[in-house]
């Protein structure tokens, strides 16, 4: 699993910030009369001078000072917001960020300050909100177009987090490396895969041994087909840390993919050794003996997990697949059943239990149900809802409104440009069979064979092809 790095620091203080304020001192003659603001701002100045010193206490106190002297000192609460911050009294740190901003609304500090708040608070969106508005002062910042980069990919936008990393980088190629790493989880998430094995790169050379960068540059180069390359990265991190599950489970894996079962079962179990609670090794294990063809014995790893939890959705999906491979129907309606009721709102789990009921010739009324609840909550993926509709209707014995149903998928997938599979062509030869039309039936059948997208599909597409000449 990747993750991106809370890569900004607790010390928000800059040294260019703080060294922007500072002013020469007056010559006595220069001098005089001392207002308010003044006394204020050189308290600030003191107070920023203990800041720098790392005597917050002292520097809360002259900052206190000076908004007392001048209640309108934005930058008394900006900097009082700040300290508050590193402090962690969030509370108090935005009751004052928010006091500078409404003294001056264009006050660009203050409103960056409010967004590093939101960031540490997970309140994404809101730290976005004033990030952006920080930019809109300047641009050339390229800290905060990170920052807004780290609000986004947290707040779901991908794509927007890129080209904000993307325009921090270009102007300031000297980020800290937890900036090339998020920018590469970005990339790897995305999935822009050789973006991200760039910047993964950009990390380890200058950590070598950064483990989620070891890590997840495996995991790319493991969806690239670079399996070699992968191995060598996941062993790199247990040559690091011997007890690093996720690389353990990543390399059990890649050991899976290229169906080297014995290793794979050999690293899963050392995965399991070190973590009972993890149940993605125990899960693994019994995929492993799927495809020995021990069905037993991954049953059994599978039932165990269960038992502990008995609404764990991924188990139920590995299980459902199996069941469904191994053609053992009534388990997997058993299985598909349990899972629609924990996610009553996923239209490809409910579309699967339909058409298995269908295909099965089985609770057809809850079938029709499923399906056309599925075409609701999943309109992009309607054209092949309809395929089970029809599929339902076809079960039923109504042929020809089997048929309109199947013609209205046929024009989605037209329209859609979507690959017809051998299955949506095999059901339309069979619903044209029943209702005589043996050449549209044949030119299916023809279509099932030429898409070859499914062993069986062909194969009963071929039977019904020649046993078709009998009745023409």
């Amino acid at each position: 699993m990747i993750k991106p790095s809370a890569g900004w620091s607790k010390k928000v203080l800059t040294a260019s910030l703080l060294f922007g304020l500072l002013v020469a001192p007056l010559s006595a003659a220069e001098k005089g009369p001392v207002t308010a603001k003044e006394r204020a701002a050189s308290m600030i100045q003191e107070g920023l001078n203990h800041l720098l010193l790392e005597q917050n206490k002292k520097a809360e106190e002259m900052f206190i000072k000076a908004k007392s002297i001048d209640p309108y000192s934005e930058q008394a609460y900006n900097f009082l917001g700040l300290i508050y911050l590193q402090e962690e009294l969030f509370e108090k740190a935005e009751d004052m960020l928010k006091k500078a901003i409404a003294i001056e609304p264009m006050y660009p500090e203050a409103l960056r300050n409010l967004g590093k708040l939101y960031l540490r608070q997970d309140r994404f969106d809101e730290a976005a909100t004033y990030l952006r508005r920080t930019l809109a002062f300047d641009v050339n910042q390229p800290y905060t177009w990170y920052l807004l980069g780290m609000a986004q990919y947290f707040s779901g936008k991908l794509s927007e987090s890129i080209t904000s990393y993307e325009n921090a980088f270009s102007m300031e190629p000297n980020l800290p490396v937890e900036a090339h790493y998020n920018l590469g989880v970005a990339y790897h998430e995305t999935p822009r895969y050789l973006e991200a094995v760039r910047s993964y790169e950009q990390v380890l050379k200058h950590e070598p041994e950064h483990i989620n960068a070891l890590n997840n540059l495996g995991l790319v180069y493991s969806i690239l087909g670079e399996k070699e390359r992968a191995i060598d990265l996941f062993n790199q991190v247990l040559k690091i840390d011997n007890g690093n599950i996720k690389a353990r489970i990543n390399l059990g894996n890649v050991f899976l993919s290229t169906r080297d079962l014995v290793e794979a079962e050999k690293i899963y179990r050392s995965a399991i050794s070190l973590d009972q609670t993890d149940i993605s090794p125990r899960l693994n294990l019994g995929v492993v003996y799927y495809e020995k063809g021990d069905f037993a014995n991954a049953r059994s790893e599978w039932e165990k997990l269960l038992k502990e939890n008995p609404d764990n959705v991924r188990v139920l999906s590995v299980m459902g697949s199996a069941f469904l491979e191994k053609r053992e129907y009534e388990l997997a309606i058993e299985v598909f059943k349990r899972m629609t009721k924990l996610m009553p709102d996923n239209g490809s789990i409910a579309n699967t239990l339909g058409y298995l009921l269908a295909d099965q010739n089985k609770e057809l009324p809850l079938a029709k149900d499923l399906i056309e609840k599925a075409i609701e909550l999943d309109r992009p993926n309607r054209a092949t809802y309809l395929d089970s509709l029809a599929w339902v209707e076809y079960r039923r014995g109504n042929y020809q409104k089997a048929l309109q149903i199947q013609n209205r998928a046929m024009r989605i997938f037209g329209l859609t440009h979507e690959p017809v599979s051998s299955e949506v062509h095999l059901h339309l030869g069979k619903i044209q069979e029943k209702l005589k039309n043996y050449e549209q039936a044949q030119t299916a059948y023809e279509a099932a064979i030429k898409s070859n997208t499914d062993a069986a599909s062909v194969k009963i597409a071929s039977e019904s092809l020649h046993l078709l000449k009998d009745k023409q």
